[in-house]
């Protein structure tokens, strides 16, 4: 696979339940050029550039596309990233329950554990995906640590039944369009973390605090 592999913006893989049409007004008002394709019923999008729009730390345009909240009318929505030399998978299901869900595979290990994520079962994940996968089977994938991050997301999704493989694998097949974010929503995020910055900076600097480097945070 390494030698199909999409060399530069990487390889993510969000589905959502809503028309192209529709899924292109939301992504105009994030921060990521991204690549849209219709599967039926589902809508894929993967991210056409490496770099969000926005300002660092939120500059890494498949952490921002992973971790971005989908729209209640959107939902299910199943995203599929290999990030950071794992194998994430995110669920951000209907319904009451709002909150993504995130499991994280990691080679030569399997699944890993995130205490600060909530951990997505595997029970959600094929109920989401609407086919006929056994959870013992996927299961079964995700407990071994064989191969690279894209192999276990490739392998996954075909359990799942799920389109999209080609835009995961590839970035962009025959019949995508492209979808770029509204500049001044990216302007307006990059003034509010900014903003945010600063008020934490004065804050700390009244109380006698050094000012610190945060994490890199995902939103």
């Amino acid at each position: 696979m390494a030698a199909d592999a999409r060399p530069s913006a990487g390889h993510g893989l969000l589905l959502v339940r809503r028309p192209p049409a529709a899924v292109g007004r939301w992504l105009r008002r994030g921060l990521v050029a991204a690549t849209v394709v219709p599967y039926g019923r589902w809508t894929a999008v993967t991210v056409a550039e490496d770099a969000a729009r926005s300002a660092a730390p939120f500059d890494v345009a498949l952490e921002v596309l992973a971790a971005r909240p989908v729209p209640r009318s959107a939902c299910p929505a199943i995203g599929m990233f290999a990030l950071g030399g794992h194998a994430v998978v995110t669920l951000q299901p209907g319904g009451v329950r709002r909150a993504q869900h995130w499991l994280v595979w990691q080679p030569r290990t399997g699944v890993v554990e995130t205490p600060s994520l909530p951990r997505l079962a595997l029970g959600e994940l094929v109920g989401a995906a609407g086919g006929s996968a056994r959870v013992q089977d996927v299961a079964g994938v995700l407990r071994a640590g064989d191969g690279e991050p894209l192999d276990v997301l490739v392998t996954v999704l075909r359990l799942l039944g799920l389109p999209g493989e080609e835009l995961l694998v590839r970035g962009h097949p025959v019949g995508a369009a492209d979808v770029e974010p509204g500049a001044r929503g990216v302007l307006a995020f990059d003034r509010l973390v900014a903003d945010e910055a600063q008020h934490r900076a004065e804050w700390e600097a009244a109380r006698g605090e050094p000012s610190v480097g945060r994490e890199r945070e995902v939103r």
